[in-house]
């Protein structure tokens, strides 16, 4: 019969049992996520990741986390990267004092939107055909002011971003684009859905061939088109309206030489998202393939690094 101080060492045993299996068990599930670990938002660790980007975000020298990654290098990025190094091993106080960090920006940094010229849409008229049809003379004044906002919106890249792309954030595009604005200085995807539908209502066509030429190149470039028109959106997705962005072109234009020319290239991006942007999903015993926007990086957003840290 065994007594209650038998019955305690057995329990001793079997809780020492339990705790080396739970910290086992840890241990591989630890192991498994950080096989999980996805990469940073792309590879340049001056706009996407590394020490650099972490010390100039976190001095809060620039009230928007976006202005530092649209910035232009005045250097290569090795270059860059060794006078930060130096610069970092002259000062001992951690963090560096904010003050540091914007001299080393001044100097080795263009402004942001430094990457684009003065450009105006060539095909934008004063007073297309849709204002005739308002008659309400105070919505026709709105419209009208509205059509007057695509030459403020209109960006066109300096060729040096093409010459030399690593100085850049910004992908290069050959054509002019219309941005949304404010701190948005790029393309975003499916806000230009809606952008191209006020440019072919203002009879724009010339500047939806370029904008549409530009998407079909990032899509030869890098098999999708990205969240917006910078590297750090380069592993984000946003709903693919590509293909209803051309409809809409060719409904009002039957540019059919322009779609025989790319539609490899919408077939492209539609493969791209039924191999990479679908998961199965049950729902009443059927199975349904269901289309998702997603990315697949990991860290702070650079645009949003501040604001991500303390989230």
């Amino acid at each position: 019969m065994k007594t209650l101080k038998d019955t305690s060492k057995l329990s001793i045993k079997m809780m020492s049992s339990l705790l080396i299996l739970l910290e086992v068990m840890v241990v591989a599930t630890a192991s498994e996520a950080l096989q999980k670990i996805e990469p940073p938002p792309c590879k340049s660790n001056i706009y996407c990741h590394g020490d650099l980007l972490h010390e100039v975000q976190m001095s809060r020298i620039f009230p928007d986390s976006k202005t530092f990654v649209d910035m232009k290098m005045k250097y290569t990025p090795e270059e860059t990267l060794k006078k930060f190094e130096t610069m970092m091993s002259h000062i001992k106080e951690r963090p560096p004092p904010p003050e540091e960090i914007k001299r080393f920006v001044e100097d080795n940094f263009d402004e942001a939107g430094s990457e684009f010229e003065d450009w105006n849409p060539i095909d934008w008229r004063k007073e297309p055909k849709f204002l005739k049809s308002i008659k309400d003379p105070n919505l026709r004044k709105f419209a009208s002011d509205l059509n007057d906002i695509w030459k403020l919106l209109g960006r066109k890249m300096k060729d040096d971003v093409r010459i030399n792309q690593n100085l850049y954030s910004i992908l290069y595009v050959p054509h002019p684009v219309i941005v949304p604005g404010g701190r948005f200085r790029e393309f975003y995807y499916w806000d230009s859905y809606w952008i191209i539908k006020g440019l072919l209502l203002s009879e724009m066509h010339a500047t939806v061939r370029g904008m549409l030429t530009n998407f079909v190149s990032i899509v030869k470039q890098i098999g999708f088109i990205p969240n917006g028109g910078r590297i750090y959106y380069t592993m984000r997705s946003q709903p693919p309206m590509l293909t209803p962005m051309v409809k809409i072109y060719i409904d009002d234009t039957n540019d059919t030489e322009w779609l025989k020319e790319n539609l490899w290239l919408l077939e492209k991006e539609f493969e791209f998202w039924m191999t990479n942007r679908t998961v199965e999903v049950e729902k009443d015993g059927r199975n349904y393939t269901l289309a998702r926007y997603y990315e697949n990086s990991s860290g702070p957003r650079p645009e949003s690094y501040r604001y991500n840290i303390f989230l």
